[in-house]
């Protein structure tokens, strides 16, 4: 990216350093912090949780790419009456609205700018490599890679087109920028072919830096005992540990499409399912559990701790809506959840709809409707969570099961089995039998979308798969619903999308 900003003492520091040789002896305040930032391991770990803590800005992760206006584009909630909200033109896909013009450019300038973050960490880990002993620059640099690999990856997604499984040619396109380095020059793009090894290249590296990861159990608990003394490596399902990172890079494999793409992300994904539960890192939740662990963070591989999130997502999950055109309120009509969770067959034990949704004050058709929970805390405490998931244990079994079905040699039985389990976890008695690889794969659709409400999930999966239809919305559906705009100036400069 090109830096486009220049401050006011940047300008002046500019002339100052033209005009007389002697400023020339004189070190940049900014290079001064990063040196003394980077002069100590305790700097190095403060840089990588602000990347962490830049990814909770209400226009990325701490709202819009999770539980907000990502489900509005995947019609996860009612759709919103008309103009009663900002969000409003954005959920019909009215990229040129003012509102649909901060949302593209917002999501675009703090996504690369959490990606500016981590490269220049990484540039310190090897200028400052003494500085870190062996453990430390492994997980660091490992988490970092995780980090700028998942923040392209989700641009690509959102920029980037669609259903590369059955259009291979968009490969050849460009997509957006790959980011590595701190220069001022504006960085080429690639295309997608290349952008997507850029981010398995990434992602296979920070794996192998990760295997010394505390989650893999490949070491003694006392081999990390000089450098955890403060517990910064402990929670690990809060950051992206080796097992969040191998879904990630199951995800980027799924995505490309191919043959080969389908064999590694099985793979991967089967050894997270092997693994991850079985050293500790997630259990599941129960049905008897789920009251108090609405965001089931016993599940998580990896998610984001940020503040206030009860607070900040009040006015969305409400309990008590004044009206439909309520400006806010993200909820769903009784309709909508007997077709999502099936509550007239298999579904009326599913705790998704018994213990996660709750019914509001808002009438449709004779009917209350429901409100998501996941945000809301316990049953005791409805402010004690701030846990946003982003990668969660259910998804390995998904993509799973859907690599099963469309690998060379298709395992159907596998592919059941493997969703039959999450199922039954969820409360669910009736098993899925004798199901085609079609219909096996609406069963996977439907189980993402029981299982990621609130959580950003939906949006991308249809686009990824090509679909047809987007709930609630009845307009058609083409490459202009699923692709964000590049925001206008990267248009300007030359940016092809």
């Amino acid at each position: 990216m090109k830096n486009r900003f220049l401050t006011i003492p940047l300008i002046v520091a500019a002339l100052l350093l033209s005009s007389c040789n002697k400023w020339l002896d004189v070190t940049p305040p900014s290079q001064v912090r990063e040196d003394i930032q980077f002069s100590t391991v305790e700097g190095f770990q403060q840089a990588l949780i602000g990347c962490y803590i830049a990814m909770t800005d209400d226009l990325l992760y701490g709202r819009a790419l999770s539980w907000g206006t990502i489900e509005l584009l995947g019609g996860q909630y009612r759709p919103l009456e008309p103009y009663s909200s900002n969000d409003y033109y954005v959920s019909n896909y009215n990229w040129s609205s003012a509102n649909g013009l901060t949302y593209v450019k917002g999501v675009w300038e703090r996504a690369y700018n959490v990606i500016a973050s981590a490269n220049n960490a990484l540039k310190f880990t090897e200028q400052k490599r003494e500085v870190l002993d062996n453990i430390n620059y492994k997980l660091i640099k490992g988490e970092l890679l995780a980090i700028r690999a998942f923040i392209h990856f989700d641009l690509l997604r959102l920029y980037g087109y669609g259903n590369l499984e059955e259009r291979r040619e968009l490969l050849t396109k460009a997509t957006v920028p790959y980011v590595v380095d701190m220069s001022k020059e504006m960085t080429p793009q690639r295309t997608y072919g290349a952008t997507i090894q850029a981010i398995i290249s990434d992602l296979e590296e920070a794996i192998e830096l990760l295997e010394i990861d505390p989650v893999t159990q490949s070491r003694e608990s006392s081999y990390y005992e000089a450098v955890n003394i403060d517990g910064f490596y402990n929670k690990r399902e809060n950051r992206l540990n080796y097992y969040a990172t191998l879904q990630l890079l199951a995800r980027v494999h799924l995505w490309e499409g191919s043959s080969e793409g389908i064999t590694k992300a099985l793979s991967l994904s089967q050894q997270i399912i092997d693994e991850a539960e079985s050293k500790g890192l997630v259990s599941w939740i129960s049905s008897s559990t789920v009251s108090d662990d609405m965001i089931m963070r016993g599940e998580h591989l990896f998610s984001l701790n940020t503040s206030n999130l009860f607070a900040k997502s009040a006015d969305y999950f409400k309990i008590e809506i004044k009206s439909a055109g309520d400006i806010k309120a993200q909820y769903l009509t009784a309709d909508q959840v007997d077709q999502i969770y099936e509550t007239s067959t298999v579904g009326s034990n599913d705790f998704r709809f018994t213990s996660q949704l709750i019914q509001n004050s808002m009438i449709i058709n004779g009917r209350n409707s429901f409100t998501p929970l996941k945000y809301y805390g316990s049953s005791t405490d409805r402010s004690s969570t701030n846990y946003i998931p982003l990668i969660r244990l259910p998804e390995a079994y998904y993509i799973a099961a859907e690599c099963n079905i469309k690998k060379s040699t298709p395992n159907l039985t596998k592919a059941m089995e493997l969703l039959n389990i999450v199922r039954q976890k969820r409360g669910i008695t009736e098993d899925i039998e004798g199901a085609t690889a079609e219909l096996l794969m609406e069963e996977i659709v439907k189980e993402y979308h029981k299982e990621y409400i609130a959580e950003g999930q939906m949006y991308l999966l249809y686009k990824r798969l090509g679909a047809e239809i987007i709930p609630g919305y009845t307009g058609s559906i083409d490459d202009q619903v699923y692709t964000l705009p590049y925001p206008p100036v990267e248009i300007q400069m030359g940016r092809v999308q």
